[in-house]
């Protein structure tokens, strides 16, 4: 955000820094050096510079009731176009699940042939034979077997009974 100021701001005259106080303090100085007229005029139009830099500075610091108001009537709009688009998202998967789902579901209940359609999906999606179980077992026994072997030796108890 930019300062409003800053474009009437003169670096021939000196600054009191941040101290406003201050500065009109030095204002007030330098208008006592003239004439009881002169002084009227001054403090007059002084008085109106320093009203329309505080509101110059008020206004740059948020929006506006104004803007406000706006801002909120954009707000609601883009809430309902957005409540429009979601509805109409709805529907177009509503209409796809209509227009493909239920035909394929009708299909297949029409046919009677669920059963068999379970079966050519489980037939086409498990089949054993895609899987080399040979080697499967092969390779559990490789890494597996002399474990369970050591295993079962080492918990096997003798007793000899002498008579």
């Amino acid at each position: 955000m930019s300062n409003p100021v800053t474009p009437f701001r003169n670096n021939l005259f000196a600054s009191r820094g941040m101290d406003i106080q201050e500065a009109l303090n030095y204002a007030e100085m330098m208008i006592n050096t003239l004439s009881s007229t002169d002084q009227v005029a001054v403090r007059t139009a002084f008085g109106v510079v320093i009203n329309t830099i505080e509101s110059a500075v008020t206004q740059s610091q948020g929006p506006s009731p104004v803007e406000e108001a706006l801002f909120a009537i954009i707000d609601k709009r883009i809430a309902v176009l957005q409540i429009n688009t979601q509805v109409e998202i709805n529907a177009s998967i509503d209409d796809w699940m209509d227009n493909n789902l239920r035909d394929k579901m009708m299909d297949i209940l029409a046919n009677d042939d669920i059963d068999d359609q379970i079966s050519n999906w489980m037939s086409n999606n498990f089949d054993i034979t895609d899987y080399n179980v040979d080697d499967a077992i092969e390779s559990w026994m490789d890494n597996n077997m002399d474990e369970k072997i050591q295993d079962a030796i080492s918990n096997i108890e003798f007793s000899v009974t002498v008579k």
